[in-house]
């Protein structure tokens, strides 16, 4: 009698389950490829952390990890794209903080990022550097702060664009360190840094790694990096928290998603095997050479909060500058 209700308890759980996975899901995922979408074009430093990441689930999940670039609006049509797609674990994203946190306070996006996107792990992040031209009578943050003040207006600070998380570390420094500095925005990071090492903006929030070569030349000084610890790459730069601003933090942030309502066993799948991905020594070293730091896991929950988190912190620093994508 027990092997018979066992029996009848199995099949009523594999039922069960079976009919909590969408229409084109099975128990048996994956099946065939799983399409990995990237916010940005082909050949950045996003694309570069997607792909170490793909390789890695693609060699745990047995399938193989197709990339598709929807690059536009500040990433935010890759996010849309996934958080409309059918949620069958076929489709997921890598994206970063920007579409999540810090677009849908500037404009109008198709998407919820909290309600329309299940969060999978958070991958790592990408610290700034506060850059300024050799020519700048500045060696550290405080100097660079009375600096300003004493010649309100007459510094600029460049940015990879409007909206930016360049542009917000430099908006949140404002702020913090109670100084003016004239926002300069390019369209994207090289132009900016170009003419920063040409000298005609004088400052910059700039991406440790695509910075790093011109640091290390001393074609730009690095007076302070954003994140709450100090660099990897830069280990004798102190945080710009360190030099008179606490609790001062801007960094780009990645992390892995998939539509809304995902079936719990796909989900707990996904969860466990970027466990594994992110605690291996040779994809965290691949991808701290890349710039990334903070590399490991988190659960969804935690990710949800971070996500909650740094939307409401860019949503005041975004109304309190009052920028719009016309700044």
């Amino acid at each position: 009698m027990d092997t018979h209700r066992r029996r009848i308890m199995k099949c009523f759980a594999a039922g069960a389950a079976a009919l909590a996975l969408p229409r084109g899901a099975s128990a048996a995922w994956p099946e065939k490829s799983i399409k990995l979408v990237i916010g940005y074009s082909t050949g950045g430093s996003t694309d570069a952390t997607a792909r170490l990441v793909g390789r890695q689930l693609e060699q745990r999940l047995g399938q193989p990890i197709v990339f598709e670039y929807k690059p536009g609006a500040g990433a935010s049509l890759g996010a849309d794209y996934v958080a409309k797609s059918a949620p069958d674990g076929y489709t997921i994203g890598l994206t970063d903080s920007g579409p999540m946190t810090i677009m849908p306070n500037l404009r109008k996006v198709g998407y919820d990022p909290v309600k329309d996107l299940a969060p999978l792990s958070y991958v790592c992040a990408t610290g700034l550097a506060l850059l300024v031209h050799p020519g700048v009578k500045a060696n550290n943050v405080r100097e660079l702060i009375a600096l300003a003040k004493a010649e309100p207006d007459k510094l600029n600070y460049a940015s990879s664009g409007v909206g930016s998380v360049h542009h917000l570390a430099g908006e949140l420094f404002k702020a913090q360190a109670g100084v003016k500095l004239t926002h300069v925005p390019y369209k994207g990071a090289a132009p900016a840094l170009t003419d920063l090492i040409g000298g005609q903006v004088p400052v910059m929030f700039a991406t440790i790694g695509p910075a790093l070569q011109m640091i290390q030349s001393g074609k730009a000084r690095a007076l302070g990096v954003t994140s709450a610890r100090r660099s990897g790459p830069l280990p004798d730069v102190p945080t710009v928290a360190e030099q008179g601003l606490p609790g001062y933090e801007a960094v780009l942030w990645f992390m892995m998603a998939a539509p809304a309502n995902l079936p719990a066993p796909i989900a707990r799948r996904f969860e466990k095997e970027l466990a594994a991905a992110l605690a291996d020594p040779g994809l965290v070293r691949d991808l701290e050479k890349l710039g990334n730091e903070d590399v490991g896991p988190r659960t969804p929950q935690q990710v949800t909060e971070l996500l909650k988190s740094e939307l409401a912190k860019w949503g005041q620093v975004i109304r309190d500058a009052r920028i719009t994508l016309d700044s």
